[in-house]
């Protein structure tokens, strides 16, 4: 999954890709890089980014969704970032096929209609808190599983009955979302464990966690270090990976 962020505040690239040529065009250099989904982001989930508003989201995201799934490949997955039902539904209409849920989940008609839609997957994220405080008391490790259990026990029922299949359904513990670092390790370490009952996505490319245990504080200059985690998740049973640099990440992954 190749992320294309259209915000102008997000943590590694944030202002790049706003205008929707720039953005269709990095797209199609992750697909080349070898990247099966596109991921856009219309709004910041990094630690102290404040919400906006749906209309905002939306106004950003439009013109970039219309132009990748106009251009694309129709084998490209395009996914969409939100946690917000309205954006999720919209995007829907114009051809994502795969929303990514940051937070919890959103109600239960919203989640039936986008489990209506042919070939819709939905990636369910935990979080603890909102991006603009969720730092301020991150879970320590053992709290931390046990809210990421207990989130994906609750994400099951309720996409499952809202009409999601098994193999539609994708689950993100959530790292760097309002974790310690001494948690986000505990989650690789039971990472098997989950892996063993669900699809496991995960997101951890340039993260700051990668920066403050590595001493590495310009985040495209993580690359390296996230593809080394990327391939330990992947080994532990994740098959679903975030990543800003796919092309790295294609290299990492012919060792498997």
């Amino acid at each position: 999954m190749g992320v294309v962020n259209i915000t102008p505040d997000s943590f590694s690239d944030g202002g790049r890709y706003l205008q929707a040529d720039a953005a269709l065009a990095q797209a199609k250099r992750l697909v080349h890089d070898g990247a099966e989904i596109i991921d856009l982001g219309a709004e910041s989930t990094r630690p102290g980014a404040l919400t906006v508003t749906a209309d905002e989201e939306w106004r950003r995201l439009e013109p970039v969704l219309k132009a990748l799934t106009t251009h694309l490949s129709k084998t490209t997955i395009v996914s969409i970032d939100t946690r917000k039902p309205d954006v999720m539904l919209k995007a829907a209409a114009l051809g994502a096929r795969l929303t990514n849920n940051v937070g919890p989940l959103p109600d239960d008609a919203t989640l039936a209609r986008l489990a209506a839609v042919e070939g819709m997957l939905f990636v369910a994220m935990h979080m603890h808190g909102e991006p603009s405080s969720m730092q301020k008391n991150p879970l320590a490790p053992a709290a931390a599983i046990d809210a990421v259990e207990q989130y994906f026990t609750q994400c099951v029922t309720r996409l499952t009955r809202a009409g999601f299949s098994a193999d539609r359904i994708w689950l993100d513990p959530g790292f760097g979302f309002g974790k310690t670092d001494a948690a986000n390790l505990a989650l690789v370490g039971h990472l098997p464990e989950w892996t063993k009952r669900y699809q496991i996505a995960v997101g951890v490319s340039r993260k700051s966690l990668i920066g403050r245990m590595l001493g590495i504080e310009v985040p495209a200059a993580r690359d390296d270090a996230s593809h080394m985690l990327e391939l330990a998740l992947a080994l532990a049973g994740a098959r679903m990976v975030r990543t800003h640099d796919v092309a790295g990440l294609a290299k990492v992954r012919s060792f498997l």
